[in-house]
């Protein structure tokens, strides 16, 4: 349908130049051949239609004449010739000409170059001007991949609401938006999404890592906590508050354990063996600590 609407869109204003005189008739009847063979997937003889369009062009460019340097762009995207899709596009965003597909070809173009900051540009000026549009959803779910990077955490937050429920679930998205809550302290957020990533995969390990990290840490600074207060204070009081407590550290630690063993069965990194390593040594098996900290040693 947006694709339909599209077309619709750019045969009216074609029309309405036609009926203005603003632009000669060779040139729409080349522009629309080259719009024809874009649609038929002759990318390259789209590409070549253009370029001569573009050649015939007139000193001083008017904002009409941003559709040829899209049909271009567009071309030349499809082609994969990134470059040049860029020069083009830019070229017609240069002279405030608008188009769904441009921006969002443009903003391809960007991602494949790995320029984030222009991509990003990209993206908010299509929402800004279609957001609504039929690539709303595609452009806004990239948007908010690219906050992760950016670490426009606000923006994320915001985004996250607005999102299709399909995008609000993908495993994908979900990980990004679980980084993100990690990193803003947001720990309630964090064990929902974590759950809800392990559920469609349980062996993510993103999510893994998440839980992983957090029963360690709360075991870990629980214990040192303890220790720390009984040996300020050696009384019968203190040592049955540290008994009660070390129920909790171990609680913690053994499930700190299951996390790191199936992270390390996923993915062996001496990172994961150092955990389970300094978790053995708090729980007194020195055979499996020493085990761990050979393979943590093998970096």
């Amino acid at each position: 349908m947006g694709k339909m609407n599209n077309k619709i869109a750019s045969l009216v204003y074609l029309l309405v130049m036609i009926l203005s005189g603003c632009l000669g008739t060779k040139y729409l009847e080349q522009t629309r051949l080259g719009e024809s063979a874009l649609e038929s997937n002759d990318n390259q003889k789209a590409l070549e239609i253009a370029k001569g369009v573009i050649e015939g062009l007139p000193g001083k460019l008017k904002a009409e004449h941003g559709q040829v340097f899209v049909l271009a762009g567009n071309a030349a995207y499809s082609l994969e010739q990134f470059d040049k899709s860029i020069d083009y596009l830019e070229k017609a965003r240069s002279l405030e000409y608008r188009d769904e597909l441009m921006y969002r070809n443009l903003a391809g173009s960007y991602r494949f170059i790995d320029n984030l900051s222009r991509e990003i540009g990209v993206l908010e000026e299509y929402l800004s001007h279609f957001n609504e549009g039929g690539h709303s959803g595609d452009m806004r779910e990239r948007l908010f991949q690219t906050s992760l990077e950016s670490e426009n955490y606000d923006l994320a937050l915001e985004l996250w609401s607005v999102l299709d429920v399909e995008a609000r679930t993908d495993a994908g998205n979900m990980e990004i938006f679980l980084l993100m809550n990690k990193e803003l302290g947001n720990t309630e957020t964090c064990d929902e999404l974590a759950a809800g990533i392990l559920d469609q995969e349980g062996e993510n390990e993103v999510a893994l890592n998440y839980l992983a990290e957090k029963h360690f840490w709360l075991a870990e600074n629980s214990y040192l906590e303890q220790m720390k207060a009984y040996k300020e204070n050696r009384t019968r009081k203190q040592y049955a508050i540290l008994l009660k407590a070390f129920e909790d550290v171990n609680s913690n630690f053994k499930k700190a354990i299951g996390y790191y063993n199936r992270l390390y069965k996923i993915n062996p990194d001496p990172v994961y063996a150092d955990y389970l390593s300094r978790i053995y040594t708090r729980m007194d098996d020195e055979q499996k600590a020493e085990f761990y900290r050979k393979k943590a040693d093998q970096k």
